[in-house]
Order: structure tokens, then C-alpha cells, then sequence
């Protein structure tokens, strides 16, 4: 989703209204491949932000190397999940070497999340006019 010169740093509402919305929802951030803050939400302290942009980015590397072992390795990455006592951690992929990142709690609907990360996902796209994510995480 990010090329050279895109700046999605003003697009923190579409996170605040797709996103933080849901119940049990705490925050979300875009991240560029290379462990950069695009853009958060509400509430997110640019320390926070940052550091959560370099391990997800890492946690989304380790997933892709993964792959092998579904025998997915020709296949686009497309989400990756973390469950915690507490909570979850989802990683969408956004566009060409941006991810959709949010934190909920373990009240969480996931299904709910997943839908709208990916409405989120087509708004970032529609608002920056990039081509939009097709089902396989690829733009089209």
C-alpha cells in the first residue's frame, strides 16, 4: 500500500472509526515491511508505535518463512493471528509492503476484527487511491 512519497500519517480516523469502534478493540496501527509507523490511532504514543512497527514486522517475516510448513510457500501471506491469556494480535496485510496491525482484548469478536481490518484496509486504499487488496492480499 505505501509507495515512495506516500504518507498515510493523517489517516489515523479510519483506524478510529473502522477499528477502535468494535467492543474490546485497544488500538492499530499501519506499518510499512520495514518496521515503520504509517499511521495509529487514538491513544497511541509514538514510542509505543514504533516499537510495536518493528516487532510486527519481524512476528510477519517469521510467518511468511513459516509458510513452507502448510505447504503455503507460493502463496501470498495474508493475516496472521497471536492469542495471548489476555488478548490477540492481528496482522493483515494492507498492500504491497504495508500491514494493518490491531490489539484487542480477549472479549474480542474475531471475526468482527477480521471483517473490519479489511473494510479499514479498502478505506486506506480508496483514500490514498491505491489499488485495493484482493482476497489473496495482493493489489489488483
Amino acid at each position: 500500500m505505501t509507495t515512495p512519497g506516500t504518507d498515510l500519517s493523517g489517516l489515523g480516523w479510519i483506524l478510529d472509526e473502522n477499528i477502535l469502534r468494535l467492543p474490546h478493540t485497544l488500538r492499530a496501527l499501519v506499518l510499512s515491511a520495514d518496521g515503520l509507523t504509517a499511521a495509529s490511532s487514538e491513544g497511541v504514543d509514538r514510542d509505543l508505535a514504533d516499537r510495536m512497527a518493528a516487532a510486527v514486522s519481524g512476528m510477519q517475516s517469521l510467518s511468511r518463512e513459516a509458510a513452507e510448513f502448510a505447504n503455503c510457500q507460493d502463496d501470498p501471506w495474508e493475516l496472521t493471528m497471536i492469542q495471548y491469556a489476555g488478548g490477540f494480535i492481528f496482522t493483515m496485510a494492507a498492500g504491497p509492503g504495508t500491514y494493518l496491525v490491531v490489539a484487542a482484548t480477549q472479549d474480542a469478536d474475531v471475526e468482527a476484527v477480521s471483517y473490519a481490518m479489511e473494510k479499514a484496509v479498502d478505506r486506506l486504499g480508496h483514500e490514498m487511491n491505491l489499488p485495493a487488496r484482493d482476497v489473496e492480499g495482493n493489489s489488483t
